[in-house]
């Protein structure tokens, strides 16, 4: 359609979406992003472990995946040598906590950021129901916990296309499960990532992570290759629009993160945050500090 302008001029009318032509805009955009979600995870290793509707620290029991017991979530640092990071140049404490992880006791609290504060107290219900993602809810108290590590049976470690799967369970002082995950590692484009799989009911929540040095300790960044959080479910993968970001350090390096606002880390050999985004926003930030049993 045209109208004519001040000057008699035809000029074509603005056309407004309305009904049909809205949903239509609607539908193209969300299998747009639906596209973008499963072509990112295609070609992405990750845990086919899942959990079901209660996760738990007795989790790997139920389906057969404790192994033997291991030291740390991973075998040495010197595997993710590259142009970028040198495992010579990480403080001995902070690399005995990746490599000696049970020698650590936790403390740990989460400050949830606007607009999803709500939604995390609506949450805490469910995670400290299932016993995994089991954060303090905002405005909670901080939790001490412990660490048990395993191998992955040789039955699970079959199942999973990741290297060297390792069980790392987190339980508070009367044997609440805080957080149970596969820790792994895999090879993209010539380096190789942190493949971290969290098993959620019928699903797994997996991040991909890229080793940095940060002063004395690391950085570990969803920016690198196959970076990002994934949603594997039994149906397909998806890519999540998330990012996730450590920074570790001993407790005596000036860049060391901001210690958790806790009693009982006076003597805690290294700190730690753990910033996650969601859409571009900051969800939550979480802090560490850990200290030899």
């Amino acid at each position: 359609m045209t109208r004519p302008d001040a000057y008699g001029h035809a000029r074509p009318t603005p056309t407004v979406l309305r009904g049909s032509n809205a949903r239509l805009v609607g539908i193209v955009t969300c299998a747009a992003a639906l596209g973008w979600a499963v072509a990112g995870a295609r070609d992405v290793p990750l845990s086919p472990h899942h959990g079901n509707a209660r996760v738990g620290p007795d989790w790997p029991d139920r389906h057969g995946l404790r192994g033997e017991r291991v030291a740390g979530e991973m075998a040495s640092l010197d595997a993710y040598e590259r142009p970028g990071f040198d495992p010579e140049a990480v403080h001995p404490d902070v690399r005995a906590l990746y490599e000696r992880t049970s020698d650590f006791e936790m403390t740990l609290t989460a400050a949830w950021h606007r607009p999803f504060r709500l939604g995390a107290r609506l949450a805490s219900c469910w995670t400290s129901r299932v016993e995994q993602l089991n954060l303090p809810e905002p405005g909670g108290d901080p939790k001490r916990v412990t660490s048990d590590l395993f191998a992955l049976s040789p039955v699970g470690a079959a199942a999973d296309p990741r290297d060297d799967p390792r069980l790392w369970i987190r339980t508070t002082e009367d044997g609440e499960g805080v957080f149970v995950a596969v820790y792994a590692s895999h090879v993209a484009d010539g380096e190789r990532v942190v493949n971290v799989a969290v098993p959620l009911p019928g699903a797994s929540l997996a991040t991909v992570l890229r080793m940095e040095n940060h002063g004395t300790g690391v950085a570990l960044t969803t920016d690198c290759p196959d970076g990002g959080l994934y949603l594997h479910t039994d149906a397909g993968a998806v890519r999540l629009p998330a990012s996730q970001r450590f920074g570790v350090a001993p407790a005596g390096d000036p860049d060391a993160p901001a210690p958790p606002d806790a009693d009982g880390i006076a003597d805690a050999a290294v700190f730690a945050d753990q910033r996650i985004r969601l859409c571009g926003c900051p969800l939550v930030t979480v802090r560490y500090a850990a200290t030899r049993a």
